[in-house]
């Protein structure tokens, strides 16, 4: 399924003492697929509400990063961990927990 993360960066500055928030968008596709247990047990997760996906980015090379937004079947959850797959040190794929 096509789905997109969205970024969102906060820079302050200096000059003027002001916050300025920028979004990116990352598009890539994504599948959902079984769950590592013991990463549930350790972010105290439950996979029925915080599923885990195959994300893969339509760029190589761009990493979800925890916080990242995302929606799935028309809701919005945040990455709560992300398992980068970089055989060569830049991403291809990675598997995601999401939560809401």
């Amino acid at each position: 399924m096509a789905t997109n993360l969205t970024r969102k960066t906060k820079t302050h500055d200096r000059a003027t003492d002001t916050f300025t928030t920028t979004e990116t968008t990352i598009p890539g596709v994504a599948m959902r697929v079984r769950g590592d247990p013991a990463a549930y047990r350790t972010l105290e997760l439950v996979e029925s509400e915080a599923p885990t996906l195959l994300w893969v980015p339509q760029t190589y090379g761009q990493t979800p990063r925890p916080g990242d937004l995302l929606t799935w079947n028309s809701l919005e959850y945040t990455v709560a961990e992300v398992f980068p797959l970089a055989p060569d040190g830049v991403t291809i794929h990675a598997r995601i927990i999401i939560r809401r």
